[in-house]
């Protein structure tokens, strides 16, 4: 195998980290290229392991991917009409909790991979959110009339349009104008101070690290305690609710990484939150790193993702 450093992708941020996943995913499961991954110890820079020789035919291989998503579909191995597509008004995937498993059976007849892959990364009826409806990931955070496909399909749109998107992600982030970034990068918002011009809510985002990131949802496992939604990678603590992850030197494939994600050494051992390293360093993770949705003043969503502090004891 050869380890091909990818040098944008920093894990210590959130967008990093997710992206980093994305690649491995993307790789594996839509690909088929056997890929492994792990960080530098050193700048903490996803490092991943496969059998293609350069950052140049790893892009190749995700331009592929990309290029094999059909015409009106937004995921890869999933035909059109899933998530469905979304007008102005509710979002066509929030079902009810009462409706939620006959929505569920109907969704397993018509699009079997995105039943068995997509839809239980994306929503549940283990939880509800304020309307009754099956909560959703904490990673997907809808802001003004964005559904659960816009998610998707911006992302996706932006790097069809223009795939050097793609590579870009992996040696040097172009931000983009107007792109929000589906509000997984605390960076992508800009003030009149960082805009030229002085103008204001001008947001740059990363259009092919966001895409990643988006692809690395299916390995997040989605659940809840009947009200509150629970997932891989988030703990609540008695006012806020965390993303905490691991960077790891050995080499994981998808499974791999799944199992280490949801590890009981990587839970906190108190509310601040504080972290034990003997915990998780007979794992092979070398730092533990935290991000939560801040939210923004004057808008109603639940926030942009942004670092947050966790203490290592």
């Amino acid at each position: 195998m050869s380890a091909v450093v990818l040098p944008a992708l920093d894990g210590r941020e959130p967008l990093g980290f997710l992206a980093a996943l994305g690649v491995l995913r993307v790789l594996a499961d839509e690909g088929g290229v056997p890929a492994r991954l792990s960080f530098s110890d050193r700048d903490a820079t996803a490092v991943v392991h496969s059998d293609l020789a350069d950052v140049d035919e790893i892009a190749g291989e995700l331009r592929k991917v990309v290029a094999s998503i059909g015409e009106g579909a937004v995921l890869p191995g999933v035909g059109a009409g899933f998530p469905p597509a979304a007008g102005v008004g509710q979002d066509p995937l929030r079902w009810p909790r009462e409706t939620y498993r006959d929505h569920a059976v109907r969704l397993r007849e018509s699009h079997p991979r995105a039943a068995e892959v997509w839809l239980p990364a994306l929503t549940t009826d283990l939880a509800v959110d304020s309307q009754g409806r099956g909560a959703i990931s904490p990673f997907i955070a809808p802001a003004g009339q964005q559904k659960l496909r816009t998610f998707f399909e911006k992302p996706l749109k932006a790097v069809r349009a223009d795939p050097t998107h793609l590579r870009d992600a992996l040696v040097r982030w172009r931000r983009v104008e107007g792109f929000t970034g589906e509000y997984l990068d605390h960076r992508v918002l800009r003030s009149s101070a960082d805009d030229p011009r002085g103008r204001r809510g001008m947001e740059a985002g990363v259009p092919g690290a966001t895409w990643l990131a988006t692809m690395a949802i299916p390995m997040f496992r989605l659940g809840g305690d009947g009200r509150r939604v629970r997932s891989t990678l988030w703990q609540r603590t008695a006012d806020d609710h965390v993303m905490i992850w691991p960077l790891w030197t050995p080499r994981l494939d998808v499974e791999a990484v799944r199992c280490l994600l949801e590890h009981p050494a990587l839970r906190p051992v108190d509310e601040g939150p504080t972290m034990t390293a003997t915990a998780w360093e007979p794992l092979g993770v070398f730092g533990v790193y935290s991000a939560h949705r801040r939210r923004l003043p004057g808008r109603t969503f639940e926030g942009v993702l942004s670092p947050n502090t966790v203490t290592i004891r």
